[in-house]
């Protein structure tokens, strides 16, 4: 399928929300490069129309496949008018985008409701899936006795029900925040238990920025990651939507509705 071969070359963060509903210690929280103050306020919620004008934004933008990457808070917990969080997946799939989401996982500790949000998707688009869980011993999303969590084990029960035709689709991955200490990463067995089914884990280094920073001295050196350049569209390859506007880094850089003036036009 041609969909599933398309790389994203630019980034584009989405900060959907500040409703959250754990309150996780390490948590960074929607702070922009190494902004101080915290730039989203309780209240603060993004409509339809400005997510439908970001899409509009990243299709004018000759050159660029944008990976549309929403966070929150918990963007699961978005609705308006009758509308939910998948329907602003599906809505940037069908603006010919590649859809992605950084989630607690709490929504898919009910099976009906996992099914039918995934179900939902596939329904209405063929364009790739990717949920990001944040999964670690941060949070309490997970037994840690037994190395198994409700939301993993309801996402493996769904693929069991995708037709094989969709199931390359959705990607499932973990992102666990892990200090200096060794043994702060996930259970080796957890990991393998839930790999062999296709969820896929990732260590990342936990960051000294929000409530994290009162974990003083525990904090790994973070490995260095590659991110799209921007050169096949002209301008950064990544940018934060945060209401009304774009951001690059710490940099207050656009307006949203006029993306297409930070790239030169081929």
């Amino acid at each position: 399928m041609e969909q599933e071969d398309r790389k994203p070359t630019n980034i584009m963060g989405i900060s959907l929300l500040h409703k959250c509903n754990f309150n996780c210690d390490h948590c960074g929280y929607i702070y922009i490069g190494d902004a101080e103050d915290h730039i989203i306020k309780p209240g603060y919620k993004l409509t339809w129309k400005q997510v439908a004008t970001a899409i509009k934004d990243c299709g004018r933008v000759d050159g660029a496949y944008w990976n549309m990457n929403y966070t929150g808070g918990e963007p699961t917990l978005w609705e308006e008018n009758g509308k939910t969080f998948v329907d602003l997946l599906i809505e940037t799939a069908k603006g010919g985008q590649s859809p992605s989401y950084n989630t607690n996982g709490s929504y898919f500790y009910d099976y009906e409701k996992t099914r039918e949000f995934f179900f939902k998707y596939l329904e209405n688009t063929d364009v790739p899936l990717g949920t990001f869980i944040s999964m670690d011993k941060f949070h309490k999303n997970y037994d840690q006795e037994k190395g198994r969590a409700q939301s993993l084990d309801n996402l493996v029960r769904l693929m069991e029900e995708i037709p094989e035709d969709k199931k390359s689709l959705l990607k499932h991955h973990v992102v666990i925040i892990v200090t200096k200490d060794p043994d702060s990463s996930l259970p080796d067995e957890m990991k393998k238990y839930y790999g062999d089914f296709g969820i896929t884990f990732g260590d990342f280094p936990i960051m000294p920025i929000g409530k994290a920073k009162e974990y003083k001295g525990e904090f790994p050196d973070a490995p260095e990651f590659k991110m799209p350049s921007g050169k096949e569209s002209g301008g950064p390859g990544v940018v934060v939507l945060v209401g009304e506007d774009y951001y690059s880094g710490n940099k207050k850089v656009g307006k949203l509705g006029q993306l297409l003036d930070l790239y030169q036009v081929k």
